[in-house]
């Protein structure tokens, strides 16, 4: 999409930005200079079908496409793209008169942002290149021994499930996968099965927010009540709740919770985060440790951004410094779910993915994976035709129609099935294109 009426001098295609598009959209931050401060979205329509509108072109991806895979990654903001472009151009501009103390600074000011925004304290946050990266840094910095175990499930992405799989291998560990009913029924369904699987030796409950490839949603404070009843640790995948889902961390009580910012956030590529709760800060090791405070030795290396700021962020290492333009570019995904309104966005997308839902039980053959039963699903739809290919069915509606929608295994399904995820800058017509697109494809 290209929001400029002339030509730009530099043409990118239709899924990118030239500079002139990402310096236009740059009015998010009040002026080019190196300052570090908090930007705000222009205003927007008040009217619920003008708003949907309106978000539809805040995104950058090519308008030819039915693009209904947010779940993989979602298409960045065109104002986080130009935030994080200016926090760059600013970066590199004062590189010479960039001062330590700043990057407390504004260390402190991001952690306490991000923290207002997903309900905990800025001390029990630090930043991260993606869930994959916090899931690991809190599987490795856990001391864990041979023989416990570690109780997860079979619905685990890869990403969630190799850092264990590495630790069994290295120290031993037991990693006990656990099958929950596919679909679910009911949220007693998950509570019973993995109490089950519980035992004395059981040090870790890892488990999804909610599930990747069925889009099952798991009762997550219940469960973590049951495991803190049992002195187990609780580690959430959230990479497809946080951005889609209305919640706050502290009502969730879990231990560890890991997410990413460039899915349903919207934010910039390469960004997350790992909410630690406190008393679990100090059970859990620093894997990339950039200062230590009572170091074995006289002369301690001390790091840019890593003293003056809150205390997961001290203990655990601070990337910050590093990351701060693609971080900048997540903050203003924030600014635009809290202008929405986290609850409408949610609301939004259980509308879209109801009606995707009906729409799809109209197919003959057609057979969906994901519960039923309302407040066990939510913007991700599964759904397999048996004797088909789920593989083949994508690539014909990738290069027939356009339509992106993905595949995922399971090892209970030898044809793999689909799964469509639903944003808000999809829309009913989104819908109607795959239906038909999936008309043609099964004939």
């Amino acid at each position: 999409m290209n929001d400029t009426k002339a030509p730009p001098p530099q043409s990118t295609g239709p899924t990118g930005m030239t500079r002139r598009e990402l310096l236009t959209a740059g009015t998010l931050l009040a002026a080019s200079a190196p300052a570090f401060g908090q930007s705000r979205l222009p205003g927007m329509p008040s009217s619920s079908r003008e708003l949907w509108q309106w978000v539809r072109t805040q995104g950058m991806f090519d308008s030819r496409l039915t693009f209904l895979d947010v779940a993989t990654a979602g298409p960045t903001l065109r104002a986080a793209m130009a935030a994080e472009y200016r926090a760059r151009e600013a970066q590199s501009f004062g590189v010479a008169n960039a001062a330590l103390d700043r990057w407390a600074t504004e260390t402190t000011r991001l952690a306490r942002r991000f923290a207002d925004f997903m309900g905990c304290s800025m001390d029990e946050l630090i930043f991260t290149r993606g869930t994959g990266e916090a899931l690991s840094i809190a599987a490795a910095g856990l001391d864990l021994a041979s023989g416990d175990e570690v109780v997860t499930t079979t619905r685990e992405h890869p990403a969630a499930l190799s850092p264990w799989l590495m630790l069994a291998r290295r120290h031993g560990i037991v990693v006990k996968q656990i099958t929950l009913p596919a679909p679910l029924e009911t949220p007693e369904q998950t509570l019973e099965v993995l109490g089950d699987a519980m035992s004395e030796r059981t040090r870790v409950l890892a488990f999804p927010h909610l599930d990747y490839a069925d889009g099952a949603l798991l009762p997550v404070r219940q469960i973590c009540a049951l495991a803190r009843s049992r002195n187990v640790i609780t580690i959430v995948d959230g990479a497809q709740a946080l951005g889609m889902l209305d919640f706050q961390l502290h009502d969730l009580d879990c231990d560890f919770y890991a997410a990413s910012f460039h899915k349903w956030m919207n934010g910039s590529h390469g960004t997350g985060m790992l909410y630690v709760s406190r008393p679990s800060l100090e059970r859990l090791w620093p894997i990339e440790p950039r200062g230590i405070d009572a170091p074995p030795i006289p002369t301690p290396t001390v790091a840019v951004g890593q003293h003056g700021v809150p205390a997961a962020l001290h203990k655990l290492g601070n990337i910050v410094p590093l990351a701060w333009p693609a971080l900048r570019g997540a903050e203003i995904a924030v600014d635009f779910q809290q202008q929405i309104l986290r609850s409408r966005i949610e609301a939004r997308v259980r509308e879209l993915a109801i009606y995707a839902r009906m729409r799809l039980q109209t197919l003959p053959g057609v057979e969906l994976l994901t519960p039923a039963r309302p407040g066990l699903w939510a913007g991700i739809l599964s759904f397999q035709v048996p004797g088909r290919s789920a593989a083949d069915m994508a690539a014909h509606l990738a290069h027939g129609f356009r339509i992106y929608i993905r595949e995922v295994h399971r090892a209970e399904r030898t044809d793999g099935a689909l799964r469509v995820s639903l944003h808000i800058f999809n829309s009913h017509d989104d819908i109607e294109k795959l239906i038909q697109g999936l008309q043609q494809v099964l004939r």
